[in-house]
């Protein structure tokens, strides 16, 4: 009889759009939240991450608690528990403050105003306010969190423990079709196969975020390796989450590892970086205007590497969302179903920044990308500083690039969104990125460089 209650499936949901509103509460997942908001509160800071980490990595996202209509996920109270701490242990300490952390505050507040005017609702006002919050909760929380890379390091290993457990789930569900954490809510029993495939989603809202969310850790893992911390973990664990990327079956996340594996190879090339940016741009400019009698996005139509993509779809939402500017310029649009077949399913991180906040918000989004890479650069053309300072810039703007590539094929939610702004977060405290004083900002990264000059 306990096991009955302990493992009955009260929400057998798809994790998205049906749960939101909604109270799903499993008692091992209350549990486990009241164990990890415990850790919060006692581990040590390097360790601060870690809850979080196994949160995202093993309960899925449709665990939430309603209070009078307002929603509560088990991240959102999670973050809400490390932001106590930080007030309770005093770890809330001054920021030198960058153009990257003011542009994160210009984007929170341009989603919720332009989001409020599209919507025109109370609930429009709180949904905004509530995923905004989610944002800053998490982007200053890591930025306070991670002070110099060998915090990065730590939180590397915590994901890669963590993927050697889930790698195991995945499996399993590769091998019996079933998702073990159904039990939970928020995703569906039975895996969903394309082309004869599984694809295989664990705790995650959908098997191609998944794929993505263990791509874009790969780089902190190559840089726990280059900074002494061992290589034997780190390519077990790089082993474990290539692993779950082909049981995921999807090309997004294929092909990020592939822009991945480019990124690192661009090292040996990185004094030229800034040309072949502009031969890439001119020859995207020939194919569109002189070759191709499509338009050069339309390459996305031609994308297939885990068999059934939908690469025709992605191409066709940039299409409309282009020749559709008129609706959503101002203030985003509610609705995209009209512009197509198929196209209220929004698979591109960029025109859901532009619907969701109009064109400010899409503007806003592409300066905190600009200024991301623009303190990697700035770090690597610092004379004096480190080696292994540089290898920290470099492996976080491989990164952030690998999630710019996912966001052609994909628009993000649930978990992932917090990977994006732990990733943001990092390059805020470990990068020279401009809008503060570079003489403040090395003192921090590398007290050593700082002797040097």
């Amino acid at each position: 009889m306990l096991a009955s209650f302990l493992f009955q499936d009260p929400t057998p949901e798809q994790a998205g759009a049906s749960y939101g509103g909604t109270e799903r509460v499993h008692p091992l997942g209350l549990a486990a939240l009241g164990i990890l908001m415990l850790l919060m509160l006692v581990l040590p800071r390097r360790f601060a991450g870690l809850p979080i980490v196994l949160l995202l990595c093993f309960i899925p996202t449709g665990q939430r608690i309603v209070l009078i209509t307002l929603d509560f996920t088990f991240i959102r109270l999670l973050l809400m528990t490390a932001w106590i701490r930080m007030f309770i242990r005093r770890e809330i300490l001054p920021l030198v403050w960058n153009s990257l952390d003011r542009t994160m505050v210009v984007w929170a507040i341009v989603s919720v105003l332009f989001g409020t005017l599209q919507l025109a609702t109370l609930t429009g006002f709180i949904n905004r306010a509530g995923m905004t919050g989610d944002a800053m909760m998490t982007y200053f929380f890591f930025r306070m969190t991670i002070r110099k890379k060998e915090d990065l390091a730590a939180i590397a290993l915590q994901f890669i423990l963590s993927g050697l457990a889930v790698v195991w789930f995945f499996l399993f569900e590769n091998r019996t079709q079933t998702n073990m954490f159904h039990v939970f809510g928020g995703v569906e029993r039975f895996t969903e196969i394309r082309d004869g495939r599984l694809r295989c989603q664990g705790a995650f809202a959908h098997p191609i975020l998944a794929g993505c969310f263990w791509a874009c850790c790969l780089p902190f893992y190559f840089l726990r390796g280059q900074l002494g911390q061992g290589w034997f973990l780190t390519v077990v664990g790089a082993t474990a989450a290539g692993a779950i990327i082909v049981l995921c079956a999807s090309s997004t996340p294929i092909m990020a590892v592939v822009f991945g594996l480019c990124a690192v190879g661009a090292w040996f090339i990185r004094g030229s970086l800034r040309w072949v940016r502009w031969l890439i741009l001119l020859w995207l400019m020939v194919l569109h205007f002189f070759l191709m009698k499509q338009p050069v996005w339309h390459l996305l139509a031609r994308i297939d590497i885990a068999g059934g993509s939908t690469g025709w779809h992605r191409y066709h939402l940039v299409d409309e969302a282009i020749n559709h500017f008129y609706e959503w310029w101002a203030v985003g649009t509610p609705r995209t179903g009209h512009w197509g077949i198929g196209l209220q399913d929004v698979t591109n991180q960029y025109v859901a920044e532009a619907i969701q906040g109009g064109v400010w918000r899409l503007i806003v989004f592409a300066l905190a990308v600009w200024f991301a890479f623009a303190g990697v650069s700035r770090s690597m053309r610092m004379p004096g500083l480190p080696r292994s300072d540089r290898m920290v810039a470099w492996g976080l703007g491989t990164a952030v690039f690998m999630h710019c590539m996912n966001f052609i094929g994909v628009s993000y939610f649930e978990q992932i969104y917090t990977l994006w702004y732990l990733t943001l977060a990092a390059i805020g405290s470990l990068t020279l990125v401009p809008g503060a004083a570079p003489v403040q900002q090395i003192s921090l990264i590398s007290p050593y460089a700082l002797q040097r000059a």
